[in-house]
């Protein structure tokens, strides 16, 4: 019984952190930007956002976009584009990200170099160039809780008398360049020629966190707190194996020493055990070998547990790592610690000598897995 129900959590979480498709349902023709509780909103443009600004000349669409969703993503410059003929022909466009932050599990993370606080949408809005209102609702959820938004990205369609006429996908994910065929782009056209016929789609999209879904993200924590961690010794054979090994993904080597800096060392491993987190997956792996002896393995090992860092972790004499020495930066120190991503050929990306930059590194692991 105990292993079915570890199964089943397992499962759960799972299904959770994968892409999900779903029809809509609750909200109908009836229902009106009226219904929308007070609400004020800061946007990454610094205006604050009121009902009162919900209402547009011939009509208002409020999208939902979250910066950790591919599948928002995709559509982020396409809208941006065609926001221009929307406005023009009357119409209010409002962008919104709904999703309480602190939920979002660590995985979910793995297609985005931001996640979803306020200050990662002003990130994300300036290199992307957003040309359309980009507003946080993810403290209180005011707006999405009033329209039942369960998936990003999706679409509510209001007419200029404020009444629901379409929502549901923003257009064909496999395709979003081709907006002007959309579903939501033929439902504005229809209220610009005054029909007002209501309709609604299936969205596909990531599923949005809600404050409550921390008791599954504090279930996830506890579940990495329990995970082994091992430190075994790696002879130069077995750690070349590793180094030349031809893989698709990426790879992350980190060479250090229980001599270095202890502060520099947590905070690398902290650094190295989150990003672990985020895409192993995708198929990361990371291996961390510590020069030491014998009997300074239980130092090595002390460290990595604080760290919660479950990768393949080795212990070796510094004459093993002839090969590995090689993955160093030719700047800074000549000493540990120092890392390198490699990606499946064995071509080096990110590398330094001393503190990781934690921002470098997940942009590294982003850009071999995108290729």
């Amino acid at each position: 019984m105990f292993n079915f129900i570890k199964s089943f959590k397992k499962t759960i979480i799972g299904i959770l952190s994968i892409l999900i498709s779903i029809e809509l349902l609750g909200l109908d023709e009836n229902f009106s930007l009226k219904n929308i509780k007070p609400f004020e909103l800061n946007s990454v443009e610094g205006k604050i956002y009121k009902n009162a600004d919900l209402w547009g000349k011939n009509g208002t669409a409020l999208i939902f976009f979250s910066n950790h969703c591919k599948v928002s993503q995709k559509f982020q410059k396409s809208i941006s584009t065609i926001s221009n003929i929307w406005i023009k022909h009357g119409f209010k466009l409002l962008v919104f990200s709904p999703n309480f932050e602190k939920a979002i599990l660590p995985d979910e993370l793995a297609y985005t170099d931001v996640g979803d606080s306020f200050e990662e949408m002003k990130k994300r809005a300036r290199r992307e160039n957003y040309k359309f209102p980009y507003i946080y609702d993810g403290k209180k959820q005011i707006i999405t809780k009033s329209l039942d938004v369960k998936i990003t990205p999706s679409a509510y369609l209001f007419n200029k008398f404020g009444k629901l006429t379409y929502y549901g996908r923003l257009g064909n994910h496999d395709n979003p360049n081709e907006l002007k065929s959309s579903e939501l782009n033929q439902a504005i056209q229809r209220i610009y020629n005054k029909n007002y016929i209501y309709s609604r789609t299936k969205v596909y999209g990531t599923s949005v966190k809600f404050e409550e879904d921390m008791k599954l993200v504090e279930k996830v924590r506890n579940r990495y707190a329990q995970e082994s961690i091992y430190i075994n010794y790696g002879d130069e054979k077995k750690l070349n194996f590793y180094l030349k090994q031809k893989t698709k993904y990426p790879r992350f080597f980190y060479i250090w020493s229980v001599y270095d800096n202890k502060i520099q060392t947590r905070e690398n491993l902290i650094n190295i055990s989150t990003n672990y987190k985020i895409f192993r997956k995708r198929g990361l792996k990371v291996y961390t070998i510590c020069i030491c002896e014998e009997g300074e393995k239980e130092i090595a090992y002390e460290m990595l547990k604080k760290s919660q860092l479950s990768a393949l972790n080795f212990y070796c004499s510094s004459r093993g790592i002839s090969e590995l020495s090689k993955l160093r930066s030719s700047t800074g120190f000549k000493t540990t610690p120092f890392c390198r991503v490699l990606s499946g050929d064995g071509k080096f990306d990110y590398g330094t000598n001393g503190m990781i930059d934690k921002s470098s590194l997940k942009d590294s692991f982003l850009r071999i897995l995108s290729k």
